[in-house]
């Protein structure tokens, strides 16, 4: 296959340092040469993300992964313009748009700052035959189990329930909520997985492809850290601190709504892929594959740490 990579960030770095791992050719495209892509065995291209060159750059690709996010009218137009140039390219008829999130078929609404941006863009994709497509739905990248300085992707502050610098893990309510953890690896090999199946087979992709690397409480997380660094302490958080939080900071204007808007996921299973919807690892699909387990990906991380 020729894959088309969108996007030049945290995200699209890691997945196409993965998808360059495999026999398929890797393009990426983006709006200005950036540092980071020079060491990837990948095609460089640059485009302004009109229809006319997005059209351009992949009429010679088999499939184009988007991992573009916001601003809003960026989001819904880059991605209108992708999906107007698959139709008229040559042979790009598949196409993941950049979700990169929680289970969003069961949670559409979440999280609240981007969720009717998105939905733009999915009534586009629904309102259509022509262009195969799907949402790939892993909960949360595993990467943020891993402290600021190994971490690859972007900070998110309260966002996510571990404060790597003071050691303070948020438990949400009684911490029962289940989060569904994928590595990045994992994530980009198991795309590739869906793209080659359903571009060989002719098969059609369904709306959300589920992913899940390992899923646990909130609470069984928290112990799990606990006992590879006991220095770990637990905060308890409650609905109402998060939902005053919100409302002051809309009050104020405060761009960091958005941090506590996706804290409100936590008090939910919205972070959850059930096992019934996910794929199941090193089989069908995901033939020869397998699914990292968090102590496994924390174990990597420190053996590297070591060398």
């Amino acid at each position: 296959m020729k894959i088309a990579l969108i996007g030049a960030g945290e995200v699209a770095l890691c997945l196409a340092t993965e998808f360059c791992k495999s026999e398929d050719e890797v393009v990426v495209l983006t709006s200005t040469v950036k540092p980071s892509l020079k060491d990837l065995k990948a095609e460089i291209r640059l485009t302004d993300y009109s229809v006319e060159n997005l059209k351009k750059n992949l009429d010679d690709c088999d499939a184009v992964v988007s991992t573009l996010s916001g601003p809003n009218e960026f989001y819904i137009s880059a991605h209108s313009n992708i999906l107007e140039a698959c139709r008229q390219s040559r042979k790009c008829k598949h196409f993941i748009p950049s979700e990169w999130n929680i289970n969003i078929e069961d949670f559409p609404d979440q999280p609240m700052f981007s969720a009717a941006t998105h939905e733009v863009v999915r009534n586009k994709l629904r309102s259509q035959n022509d262009i195969k497509w799907t949402m790939i739905c892993h909960g949360w990248f595993m990467e943020y189990l891993l402290p600021t300085k190994k971490n690859p992707l972007r900070e998110i502050g309260l966002a996510w329930a571990m404060n790597h610098g003071t050691k303070v893990f948020d438990m949400y309510a009684d911490g029962l909520q289940k989060v569904t953890l994928t590595s990045t690896a994992d994530a980009a090999r198991a795309v590739l997985a869906v793209l080659r199946d359903s571009i060989n087979t002719g098969a059609d992709l369904p709306p959300v492809t589920h992913l899940a690397g390992q899923t646990l409480t909130y609470r069984d997380l928290f112990q799990l850290i606990r006992t590879r660094d006991p220095a770990w302490k637990s905060n308890p958080v409650t609905f109402v601190e998060v939902l005053t939080a919100i409302h002051e900071g809309l009050k104020a204007n405060d761009a960091l709504v958005a941090i506590h808007q996706m804290r409100i996921m936590g008090f939910t299973n919205a972070n959850h892929n059930p096992k019934g919807k996910a794929l199941e690892w090193g089989t069908g699909i995901l033939q020869g594959l397998r699914a990292t387990s968090v102590e496994e990906f924390l174990d990597q991380s420190e053996a590297g740490e070591d060398k």
